[in-house]
Formats: C-alpha cells, structure tokens, sequence
C-alpha cells in the first residue's frame, strides 16, 4: 500500500512538473529545461534570448509540452524588429492539443498584429483544425514601431474567463487589453510559438521569459517612487506600477498646502500609465518648499495606495546648474567598465534638477533627453539605449533615444546642454589632448573634470581617470580636486575675414556681454570704427567686429582690446592687443620651411616650422601642407593648415604641429603663441618630402630631408630638430641644414634658430671664409664654417678640399659641384671617414673652373678651435 501510494505521488509530481513552466534561456540552450521541438534549425540563443534565425522566407515554429489552461497564467516577453503586419507576425499558442502548430490543431492563439496603422494590436483567436476564429481585439495599438518590445500576459479561469494585458515597453506597467468567454476547449497538451516571415525579417522575432503556470495574485500596492516639478503649475508623479484611469484622474485625491489646493486637471498618458500630471490653476513660487498629499490611487487589481506626502519646490535652472563632468569618448578596450560611451552630469545647484525635454548637443547633433532628475550635489549618467543594460548599476543612469553608440568623437566634439525651454545651461568642447597621457587616449579611460565649480576652462580643467576602472561614472570623480580659475586671459591672435570684418580670439571663454560691445575694441592706424561685434557661441573665445571702412592692403593694424573684459570666471583681461592686415597671396619663397623635427623625442611629436621671409602678410588659412610622390608628382598626405584665418605678419615665425604643448613641454620657445595645431602629412623618421603650398597646390617651398643631413658626429638624432642655416639661401642645398644645438635644447621652435648664419656684409670676394675660428661641438655657437661665394657668370664648377697643417686632406668638401651665381659651402668640422678633425689650422683648397675651361685656384685659412 505504500508503494503505490509513493508510486501515485510520483506520477503527480510528474504531470505537475510537464504542466507549469518556466524558461528564460539564461543557460543559453532551448533542447532541454525544457525541451522545445519544432523547426528546432531555424530558431537559436543569442544572448540568453531565443532569436528567429533563417535567410529566406516562410514559417518556423517551436512547442514544449504544457497540460495546464485552468486558473492559468501565461506571460512572455517578445521583440519585433518590424512593424508587424499579415506576412510578419508571431503567434503564441497558449493552447494547443497537437505538436505540429504548423498543421491542424484545436486551441487557442495570441496574434501580434494585422495590415493597417490602427491594427498593431494583440488578437486572441480559437483555432478549430484549420480554422481560426477571432474572440478578441486588444484595446491599444501596442506595436507600431519598426523595432517593437513587448510583455504580455494573459489568464484565464476554471469557468474559461480570459483576460488580456500588455506593456507595450517591454517592461511589467501592463495595461488591460480585453476579456472574453470561451469554454470550447478545456485541455490542453503544448505551449509553442509559430513566426509568419518574408525574407527581410527572417531574423527578426525575438522571445524570451516565458511563464506557464498558476495565476499570480497581485496584492503590492501603488507607491508614489517619484515627484517632479516640470513646470511653475505642473506637477508629474511616478508610481511603482501602473495605476487605473478613474481613481488616477480624479483631482480631489491629491492637494497641495500653502494655498495652492487640488489640481485643475490631473492626466493619467495611456502611454505611460504609472504616469499621473497635475496641473495646477494657481502657480508655484520659486525656492519655495511646498507639500503634495495623495490618496485613493489604486492599481487595475483593486490594491488601494497608503497615504503619501512629499515636499517639493520649482527652481528654475541657471547658467552652469548642470555642468558636463566626466566623458568616456573611447571605451574599447575596457580597462575596467562596460565597453561603452557615456557622459556624466553633476548639479552643482541646491534643487532637484528635472532634465525631461531638455537637449544634448553633441557635434551638430541634438537629441532629446527624455528623462532623468539630478539630485542636488548629484549626479546622473547619459548612455545610448544599448548601454543601459551594461551601465544601470552605476546609479541615476538614463538612455537618450536616437543616441549613436559612437556619438562621441575619440578625437573630440562640442557638447551642450539645453533647457527644454531653450536656454543653454552647460557645454565643453573637449578633446583626446586633454588625457594629459598618450597612453590614455587610446581607449578605455574616462575625461574627469577637476573642480566642478570651475565653470568655464577646458584643458586646465579636466585630465585622464585615475580610477584602475578607467572612470567613475555615478560617483565623484577620481581627479577631483579644487583648481579655481585664477589665470587672467588674454588676446592670442586677430584673423582675417573679409575687407571690412575681422575677428578676434581670446585664450578662454570671456563674458559675452562685454565681448559684444563694440566700444570695447579700437584699432591703431585705422580711420574708422567698429560697427558691431558678433559673438561666437557657446564658446564665447572669439568675436567678429564688422568696420565702417575697408582694410587697407599692405598696412598693419593694431587691434586693442579694453582691458575691463573679464573671462568666465570674472578676471580681467591681460594681453589685449593684436596684429592684423589684409593678407596677400604667397609667391614662391616667400615663407620657407625653416625647421623641422622628423624623429621626435619618447612621448614627443613632430613639428614644422614656417618662416616669413616676405613683406607680405600671409594667411596660412589658404595654405596646405603635404608630402609629394616623387615619380607621379603628385601631392600626398595633403593637409589643411586651419580652416580659421591665420595670419603670418613678416619676419614671423610659425609652428606646426599636431600637440602644441607636448612640443612646449620639450623645448623652450620665446612665442609660445606662434603655433597652430594640426594633423601633418606622412613623414618617417629617416627620410621625407614636405611640401608647403597653396590650396591651389602653387608650391611655395619643399624639402626633401634626410637623416644623414644632420651633425655626422652625433651618436642619437631623436629628438634632434633639422634647422635651416639661412632663410635666403636654397632649401634643397644640403649645406644650408644642420642640427639643432644641443646648447639650445636640439630645437628651437617658433624662435630663430640656433645654427642661423648671416650671410657676410659688403662687398663679398669670389671666396670668403667665416667664422674664422669656428667650434664644430654643436652649441649654437660657430659650429659651422661657411665658404660663401659670388660668382659674375653662372656656369662655374667647383673642387673643395680641407688640408691640416701638414698638407694632409681630410675633407672633399665638393667635387665638380655646378655653382650658382653666388651662395654657400659648409664644413661642420668632420674628416671624410666622419670622425672630428683635430684642433688646429685648416686650409681651404678651391679649384674652380669657369664656362671655358679655365681653371683658378683660391686658398683660405681657418681655425678648428674647441672649448675646454
């Protein structure tokens, strides 16, 4: 007797067991726990969810067993990525008697979407063989879009009531969609999903948290999870669940205190229906603490809410309440968060801060953000939708729609922050210079802000995490710190516009109101006066001044600011004066290549340096520079020197280069000004063509350089600048490049060089030697002998020779080298088998050869001396 009673428990376990189920493919499999059967090709697990996975059109389908329908509740999560219509659409058999859905069966059905806009809604059919029978339309449309998610759940009770709901979000905020009566089946034996497909959306139904089982009673009760202020008469609340329309709407189960009283309106959206507005007829005052008391809310199950009071207060955002303060532009590889961009918000105001409405910028991009509040000395972070997932452990996380997953630029963008009613609240343009560690820059670490409440500096203001995670998203920044703005900004340049408009750029953002008045600006040699003055935003670093009369060509004015503008944080305002003129076009020479680095140091760039040896002024904005093949021609690598004016007054010195400050940080310069960022051509550490031109691809100078152009002696050239000996003589002339001196760093960036050799003043001999004691040890100081010469006809070739003092050669210096008319030879101090020539006196052996075929012999002496 007790092994059949044991025998009989067993069997009901058993069916009890293949009756109720439950499967969210967490284990990544559908064969088993429990077993799915069907078109079992043609179905996958891609992330823990079970994914439709053909490549042509037709019909698959899926069935576990499942015997339960009575005092039953089904439910289920489903994606559409389409809108669904007669050819693309699921079905979910809650019941069925056969294991074929594909065939004739007896059981009941869920239909996801018809044809036409208004039909996207759920449908429940009685199937009867191949006969299918429609008992119900839902309430909603609930899967309009072309990427649709939805929960939907279902019961149904032993007298065979049938009731419907769904959330067309995906989540659990069910909405009651309908009920019907039918009892023309009453058993059940599977479960199953069958997809209808053309060939586009043969991947695209998705299903996962599938229930079966008992009806689960609910019995929580509405709570109120949040309260907001959207505007000054506006009240929004935000329940735990959804709330039902009658108790929802009916104004007299809310009040406010200090004589506001009870809403003019309260709205419940259907589309968010734990959402419930109040408007008010009288308005909030501002910073002022008020208290909301709520009442008789109660859910679609009858469940009553407890009493609730809660205070609130309408503040209108500021200037910089909300300021950006970390930015995760580049997230792969992960160091140690999720691979993904995000940015975080601080508010540095004493108020809740309601970001609903509100706008990001990012490039030229806007979108909405649709959600999220700041708590005061809070933060939030903003993601795209596919993050949210990944980055909802890090507290106040909110997804923007319509968000890229690569909005940020690795190399930088302008970001900016809008109020919904459209004044602009905060921005940062930031940049991969700001890591402040190359190493950083390449991905996986955040930019963290500084000092929050230095409103206005970028650079100065933000550097790489230090976080081992590579950030700290949700919580206070790992570089924080106090870094007030005390640096008094300052004019950095004028440009150019047009005859009548120029512009001026400032070293931070400045006040744009004192920055817009024109009685802030006059100008040195000018007759006329400054019209208006067009600030530029957000950054306010720059203002366009519109002039009475036109420039005058050739002329170089003096723009000077008054010294009362004061930045952002409110010093005032140091350097203020600028050069500025109407820019001439560029003829060959008239900026020359005067400098360039090819091999930098460790952590170092590479630089080109421009020198001006024109009268004219030059706009670098209508230049490029490039590298050149040397069999086509043709130019390469060509690169826009900067798409804002850029002027290069005469006897000037320009630096470019693609980390201004990383060259500084290297080198000592006098101008710290005289450099422009950018992106230079391809150029090797051992051998390249630089080529500066015009946008119309006029070649101005270039240079082939090469490594064995420098100092033979040195033993390491890295970091060591190639610079020109004299701006007047030919670029290509290999006598007119030495290295930098070690005495002046081995580069002099922006500054006159180092080893510059001014050409002999006079009458200048058919040969003349200087300096005649010349110390070849790379100081800067008299390291080359120069043999400079002036011929009366071209034509002329020339032997160059160095002999000791005992006769000896130790140098050919030139071998039947074709002369120009007049120019120079050098000699750095090295013997032909590039060792140093010893201290002493050096004779210089000319044979020079004229057109005809005579023949002239010239001797010179100098001194190879050394410092001791």
């Amino acid at each position: 007797m007790e092994r059949k009673l044991l025998l009989l428990a067993l069997v009901l376990f058993s069916n009890l067991t293949l009756a109720q189920f439950t499967d969210d493919f967490s284990d990544g499999d559908f064969t088993q726990n429990p077993a799915w059967f069907g078109n079992t090709d043609k179905f996958i697990v891609e992330e823990q969810v079970l994914r439709l996975n053909d490549n042509q059109a037709g019909q698959a389908w899926l069935a576990t067993a499942s015997a339960v329908m009575d005092h039953t509740q089904w439910e289920f999560w489903v994606r559409l990525a389409f809108t669904p219509s007669n050819n693309n659409h699921p079905r979910i058999y809650l019941v069925s008697d056969s294991d074929d859905l594909s065939g004739p069966l007896n059981g009941y059905y869920i239909r996801i979407g018809k044809d036409g806009t208004d039909n996207k809604r759920l449908y429940f059919y009685r199937q009867s063989g191949e006969t299918s029978v429609e008992l119900l339309e839902g309430a909603t449309n609930i899967a309009t879009t072309t990427n649709n998610r939805l929960r939907i759940k279902a019961t149904r009770d032993d007298a065979g009531n049938w009731e419907f709901w769904a959330d067309p979000t995906g989540g659990e905020l069910y909405l009651p969609q309908g009920n019907v009566t039918d009892n023309e089946f009453t058993a059940t034996q599977y479960f199953g999903i069958l997809c209808n497909y053309t060939v586009s959306n043969a991947s695209g139904f998705y299903f996962d948290d599938f229930y079966v089982g008992d009806i689960i009673v609910d019995t929580t009760v509405p709570e109120v999870t949040n309260l907001m202020v959207t505007d000054p008469s506006t009240l929004e609340l935000t329940f735990n669940k959804a709330v039902e329309t009658n108790t929802a709407q009916n104004v007299n189960n809310y009040f406010v205190n200090k004589g506001i009283g009870p809403p003019a309106i309260a709205i419940r959206p259907d589309e968010t229906p734990n959402r419930v507005i109040l408007i008010f007829a009288q308005s909030f005052t501002e910073k002022e603490v008020y208290t909301l008391s709520v009442l008789n809310i109660a859910d679609y199950q009858g469940n009553v809410m407890v009493p609730f009071t809660g205070n609130f207060t309408w503040y209108v955002p500021k200037e910089f309440d909300v300021v950006f303060n970390e930015i995760m532009a580049n997230p792969t590889p992960p160091i140690g968060l999720p691979a993904h961009e995000y940015i975080e918000l601080y508010n540095t105001s004493d108020f809740p801060i309601n970001l609903q409405g509100w706008t990001l910028q990012h490039g030229t991009t806007e979108r909405q953000i649709t959600e999220g509040v700041i708590p005061p000395k809070g933060y939030i972070v903003l993601t795209h939708p596919a993050a949210l997932d990944a980055l909802e452990g890090f507290g106040n996380v909110v997804a923007i729609p319509g968000l890229s997953t690569t909005a940020l630029t690795n190399a930088g963008t302008l970001l900016v922050l809008y109020e919904k009613n459209g004044p602009m609240i905060s921005w940062v343009r930031y940049s991969d210079t700001w890591y402040r560690d190359p190493s950083k820059a390449n991905g996986g670490w955040a930019l963290e802000k500084i000092d929050p409440y230095n409103l206005c500096q970028g650079a100065e203001n933000w550097k790489a995490s230090t976080d081992p995670r590579g950030g700290t998203p949700g919580t206070a920044n790992s570089v924080l710190g106090n870094n007030p703005d005390t640096e008094a900004p300052y004019v950095l340049r004028a440009g150019y516009v047009d005859h009548n408009r120029i512009s001026v750029f400032f070293s931070e953002s400045m006040n744009p109101e004192m920055l817009g008045n024109t009685g802030n600006y006059t100008i040195r040699n000018f007759a006329g006066a400054v019209t208006a003055a067009a600030v530029y935003f957000p950054d306010a670093n720059k203002v366009e001044l519109f002039l009475s009369q036109s420039l005058e060509p050739g002329v170089v004015y003096e723009v000077e600011v008054s010294q009362s503008l004061t930045d952002c944080a409110g010093n005032p305002l140091a350097g203020n004066r600028a050069r500025v003129g109407m820019p001439e076009p560029a003829d060959s020479m008239d900026v020359v290549l005067n400098e360039i680095l090819f091999n930098p140091p460790d952590r170092g760039v590479r630089y080109v340096e421009l020198y001006n040896r024109s009268q004219k002024i030059i706009d670098l904005k209508d230049h490029t520079l490039s590298s050149k093949d040397t069999i086509s021609g043709v130019f390469t690598a060509i690169r826009e020197i900067t798409a804002e004016s850029r002027l290069l007054f005469p006897g000037d010195y320009m630096v470019l280069t693609p980390d201004p400050a990383i060259v500084k940080s290297h080198y000592m310069t006098n101008n710290p000004l005289n450099f422009v960022p950018m992106t230079l051509p391809t150029m090797t550490n051992t051998r390249g063509i630089v080529v500066f031109a015009s946008k119309g691809q006029q070649i101005i100078d270039m240079f082939i350089y090469q490594e064995d152009m420098h100092y033979v002696l040195l033993t390491d050239k890295k970091g060591v600048a190639l610079e020109r000996l004299n701006y007047h003589r030919p670029t290509q002339s290999r006598s007119n490049w030495h290295s930098a001196a070690q005495s002046a760093g081995f580069g002099t960036p922006g500054y006159k060089n180092s080893q510059f050799t001014m050409d002999p003043e006079g009458q200048q001999k058919v040969f003349e030697v200087y300096p005649r004691v010349f110390s070849p040890d790379n100081d800067g100081h008299d390291d080359l002998l120069n043999i400079a010469y002036s011929l009366d006809v071209p034509g002329y070739t020339a032997n160059v020779s160095i002999f000791d003092s005992r006769g000896r050669r130790v140098r050919i210096l030139t071998r039947s080298e074709l002369l120009a008319t007049e120019g120079v030879i050098t000699w750095d101090g090295a013997t032909d088998d590039n060792q140093k020539a010893d201290v002493g006196i050096y004779i210089i052996h000319i044979e020079l050869f004229d057109p005809q075929g005579n023949v002239r012999n010239y001797r010179k002496t100098a001194v190879l001396a050394a410092r001791f």
